[in-house]
């Protein structure tokens, strides 16, 4: 197991960004949700987090992160701080699951029980049991406030993960292919991010994503991730001289093609 992992190991750290990324625009949506609602969805949040026979999204993170962070070769005080972060936020989700499911569910329940008639000792259990429901609301919003922190704190941790690592070409694919993704939930610290692990060569997340790219023989679109260095840069040498292996490319697939 640890070999297979040690061989894979980069294409899982970019899966475990890529999960990060897709678990926070999911609850994103949710604390967006409570903001306005005080609700959250219990079915997607049970989705998210999932069963031990079916694991969702933050239960399959939460194991990816166990097996990169923990049985790498060079095991990284970041990694661990993540380790650490990313399942402390499937935990606190698991439990702000349960708490949905007890305001979707038990909330209208209490409130179709609401007449408890001329008996007072009714009515006083009646405020008692209220006193609860909004108590499972507080609970909801302190769950939402510490997975809002750690959220907050992991983007900074994967910039400190990820500092240096300007030639990890499953990252630099996953940066460039979903990009739109990777600046909506990292926000203020994108550009830290593309700081940290590029320096002062930003181009090179382009240029190793073309490379990527090339070698999954998708030639049009590592010409596009070439072109976009060439319309800042026109005379970048590595740039220019992909471009010259990705034109060929082309050309022999084009002929490949008529020859067919």
């Amino acid at each position: 197991m640890r070999t297979w992992v040690h061989h894979n190991h980069a294409a899982f750290e970019r899966d475990v960004l890529e999960d990060f990324c897709q678990s926070v625009l999911l609850l994103s949506e949710q604390f967006s949700r409570f903001a306005a609602t005080q609700t959250l969805s219990f079915s997607v949040l049970r989705n998210m987090v999932g069963e031990p026979f079916n694991k969702g999204l933050l239960w399959r993170l939460k194991d990816k992160a166990h097996h990169v962070f923990l049985n790498a070769r060079e095991v990284k005080p970041a990694g661990i701080l993540l380790n650490w972060s990313l399942g402390y936020i499937f935990h606190e989700s698991f439990k702000l699951m349960e708490d949905a499911y007890q305001r979707q569910y038990y909330a209208p329940q209490l409130g179709g029980l609401m007449d408890a008639g001329n008996c007072p000792e009714l009515a006083a259990l009646m405020r008692d049991l209220l006193a609860v429901q909004s108590q499972t609301v507080e609970s909801m919003r302190r769950e939402v406030a510490r997975l809002n922190t750690l959220i907050c704190q992991s983007r900074k941790l994967f910039c400190l993960y990820f500092a240096g690592c300007a030639d990890h070409r499953h990252l630099a694919r996953f940066l460039h292919d979903s990009n739109d993704l990777a600046h909506a939930i990292f926000k203020d610290d994108y550009h830290r991010l593309i700081q940290a692990i590029y320096g002062n060569e930003p181009e090179r997340m382009y240029l190793e994503a073309a490379h990527s790219l090339l070698a999954s023989a998708r030639f049009y679109a590592a010409g596009k991730a070439v072109a976009a260095i060439l319309a800042d840069s026109p005379r970048h040498p590595d740039a220019l001289t992909l471009q010259e292996i990705i034109n060929s490319q082309k050309a022999k697939e084009n002929f490949d093609d008529l020859r067919r």
